[in-house]
């Protein structure tokens, strides 16, 4: 154990007899998260008989996803049923096989691979947004989450990934979703197998996305002319350093990691940037003369996404506010300590991105959307370690080019032709679950007119004309939960 000066580690008052904190970080999350920054850099905390410590301090944050994988490692409820549900996949492995798995997987997310899915990213955008009708309400979410789930389809099973294929996956991972963020903060896996509806459920979908899973691999090996390009062949292509390539049950971990943690995350994403688009005329209007401006009357290409600059810093915003993974945990296998503070063998530690992105000290006005915040001179001095949307080391997330490019090619392929309106006296509130969710997001779509191309008029046309109603520029985000 690294040997530094002791720190006193403060408890958070609060603990109720045999549940400890555990009802008060449940039933408030962010709000609990939030104030322990005011307590110290890294608090103590009881969940029922264990003891857990939540990390507040970015840069203990940073040392702890960076330099000190092997003291805190990824164990503990969260991954024991993630794993049951998606298997040994890249975003639940850890140690030698995390390694081996991430080097094999690398090439297929390189940011030189991202052109190769955007046909099929900007294909899936245009065909949802077809489907709405001018001044009908959206389930935006679910809109979203099939969309996520049809890019990845398409790019691992092209022209044969169904719409019933869709609505399958999206029924299987948010019945899974439901149920994996409070086992994280309830460390009682005995209470976690009970054979309770919910259980029931939850095994239901875990069968159709290892069925669905194992289809996906079985039939691209069939392929005697596949491409060696696709996505499938070059995981199929792929040896370690011994000459052994992934095995079916590898693979088929890593599809089913591809279409749930890969489609959830983008669609939460999309659905709190499109919420605050309509809660924020001022921000939206500016997106939308980039998007007429960028595009001028055409759908977006690979070539566009560097010019389309204050979208970018839209979605950068809406990550430091609604983080997907909000919360994560790690257990510590040995006695260790992190910034002074003794941490004994098997504790559970958890940080929060969310409350890190909402730290006052480094975000001023933290709960205001301000895309501009992230032009370079508001920057300037604000240390890496405070934005973590995508987590840092070698787990940070594999797909965050392809997550990033997709969220750019939807949004602008919504905003050039719609606007998404809010309903009046709408209410938005956040479920903090596996993912950071919207919960009541339903917005009206209001069809735009057609863009009149540059070569007809030099004019750009005019925003805001659609009669869709908006709460104003001083609007907050939904109420934290």
């Amino acid at each position: 154990m690294p040997q530094t000066q002791q720190t006193k580690t403060r408890t958070v008052p609060g603990s109720i007899p045999y549940l400890g904190h555990a009802v008060g970080f449940a039933a408030w999350p962010l709000k609990f998260l939030s104030q322990q920054r005011a307590l110290g850099d890294i608090t103590a905390i009881s969940l029922g008989p264990n003891q857990a410590r939540i990390v507040n301090d970015p840069a203990l944050v940073r040392e702890l996803l960076v330099s000190r994988t092997k003291d805190f490692i990824k164990a503990g409820p969260l991954y024991d049923i993630s794993s049951a549900f998606v298997g040994n996949g890249l975003a639940i492995s850890e140690g030698t096989f995390h390694r081996r798995q991430r080097r094999l997987m690398q090439p297929a997310f390189q940011r030189s691979r991202m052109p190769a899915y955007h046909s099929g990213m900007q294909q899936a955008a245009e065909t949802m947004a077809g489907r709405w009708r001018s001044g009908q309400p959206v389930d935006i979410h679910k809109n979203l989450f099939q969309l996520a789930v049809q890019v990845i389809g398409t790019m691992l099973y092209g022209d044969r990934f169904t719409d019933e294929m869709t609505d399958r996956i999206v029924w299987a991972v948010s019945t899974a979703s439901k149920g994996i963020g409070w086992r994280s903060v309830i460390p009682l896996s005995w209470a976690h197998t009970l054979p309770t509806p919910e259980y029931r459920r939850f095994s239901d979908a875990q069968q159709a996305l290892h069925r669905l899973g194992d289809l996906v691999v079985a039939e691209h090996r069939k392929l005697q002319d596949a491409d060696p390009d696709h996505f499938l062949s070059m995981l199929l292509a792929a040896r370690d350093e011994h000459g052994e390539p992934l095995s079916d049950i590898e693979l088929r971990d890593e599809v089913v990691t591809l279409f749930s943690a890969g489609s959830a995350t983008v669609a939460t994403t999309l659905a709190w940037a499109l919420h605050l688009l309509s809660t924020h005329q001022d921000v939206e209007e500016r997106l939308h003369a980039e998007v007429v401006e960028v595009l001028d009357g055409r759908p977006v290409t690979a070539a566009d996404l560097p010019r389309l600059e204050y979208l970018g810093r839209v979605i950068t915003e809406v990550l430091r506010l609604y983080p997907p993974a909000w919360l994560l945990p790690r257990i510590t296998p040995e006695d260790t300590e992190l910034g002074g503070h003794r941490i004994p063998r098997g504790t559970h530690v958890f940080f929060s991105p969310y409350s890190i992105h909402h730290d006052p000290r480094f975000y001023p006005d933290p709960e205001r959307f301000d895309p501009d915040r992230w032009l370079p001179e508001p920057s300037t001095g604000r240390p890496r370690e405070v934005y973590l949307p995508f987590g840092a080391g070698i787990h940070q997330c594999i797909g965050n080019n392809f997550a990033l490019t997709e969220a750019t090619i939807a949004l602008a392929t919504i905003a050039a032709g719609w606007r998404l309106c809010r309903p009046p006296r709408a209410k938005v509130g956040t479920r903090s679950a596996a993912l950071l969710e919207p919960v009541g997001l339903t917005l009206i779509a209001r069809r735009r007119p057609a863009p009149v191309r540059r070569q007809a008029s030099s004019q750009a046309p005019a925003t805001g004309q659609d009669g869709c109603p908006h709460a104003g520029a001083g609007a907050r985000p939904a109420d934290a939960s």
